[in-house]
């Protein structure tokens, strides 16, 4: 079983492992997180454009990552929908495979 604090620093260190940015790493969007009884789903930008808020800074293509706290899995839900239609989507798949 994980708890919030572990599961973050996971997810941020999964994050900044392919990303290669001068001066800028990702960020956990803290005030966006989702709390589920089976885990969180972290929102994360880049720190540069949690500084600045200039929309130069910002990313693009980042869905957010949802982190069961039982297995410790990580799940990209990617862009391909509005973030609460890939949730559920998560959600009825897990409810299938219980």
């Amino acid at each position: 079983m994980f708890d919030k604090e572990t599961a973050e620093k996971k997810v941020v260190e999964s994050i900044n492992a392919d990303y290669h940015a001068d001066d800028d790493e990702l960020v956990i969007v803290r005030d966006e997180t989702i709390e589920k009884d089976y885990g969180w789903i972290f929102f994360y930008n880049s720190k540069k454009y949690q500084r600045t808020g200039e929309l130069s800074d910002r990313l693009a293509g980042n869905g957010p990552v949802l982190f069961e706290k039982d297995s410790g899995q990580m799940h990209h839900l990617g862009t391909h929908h509005p973030p609460d239609e890939l949730i559920r989507e998560f959600e009825a798949k897990r409810l299938l495979s219980e």
